[in-house]
């Protein structure tokens, strides 16, 4: 498998916490195998639970599914889901972007953070990385996707009206992070059309 490299480099980073599992599972099940960008889930587990849920994902999802592993790629047609219980940074550059994972300091309430994930991936991609926020209590995700907004990225909310919990949502929308709020069942179709739209340059 290649690494997605020239102007289009992209990427798709997803957070999501309380009732936010079966949103990602539909929507990781709508989005096609040639998917022109590699994506990142940071959904709040507990320590033991994410490798059965990747390994149970891939085996509905047209693209691979797999928890990260420390140092590996981070390709176009793979899914990496963020281990419970540590940090998932993306380092390096858009043609060599990697995982990388840092022990919990004590001072992160969410741990793994979606703020973390998504703050990375504004910081390697910039204007090429697609931010999405879902159902979730709390307010991770809402600073990290402010950090995607301000780097040129493109940022989805699910909307509060239609996500399961709505907190995690609103305070991306009161932060002025969200550039666009999607009921549940349009977020594929966004979320295709947006990757679709950076590749081709718009």
């Amino acid at each position: 498998m290649e690494a997605f490299t020239g102007f289009a480099m992209q990427a798709v980073v997803i957070g999501a916490s309380t009732g936010g599992t079966p949103v990602v599972e539909s929507l990781l099940r709508a989005l096609p195998a040639d998917l022109p960008a590699p994506v990142a889930v940071c959904q709040h587990m507990p320590d033991g639970f994410t490798a059965q849920w990747a390994a149970r994902l891939d085996k509905l999802c047209w693209l691979d599914v797999r928890e990260a592993r420390e140092h590996e790629r981070f390709v176009r047609g793979t899914v990496y889901v963020a281990p419970a219980g540590r940090h998932m940074r993306i380092v390096g550059t858009p043609a060599e972007a990697r995982i990388r994972f840092d022990a919990d300091s004590g001072d992160a309430f969410y741990v793994p953070s979606i703020d973390t994930l998504m703050t990375s991936a504004a910081a390697v991609f910039r204007h090429g990385v697609i931010g999405v926020v879902l159902s979730g209590i709390g307010n991770d995700g809402a600073r990290g996707l402010l950090e995607i907004r301000r780097a040129g990225g493109r940022t989805i909310v699910e909307s509060p009206r239609s996500a399961a919990a709505a907190s995690m949502p609103e305070a991306a929308i009161g932060l002025g992070a969200a550039e666009e709020t999607v009921d549940t069942g349009d977020l594929p179709r966004t979320i295709v059309a947006r990757v679709t739209g950076i590749a081709a340059g718009r």
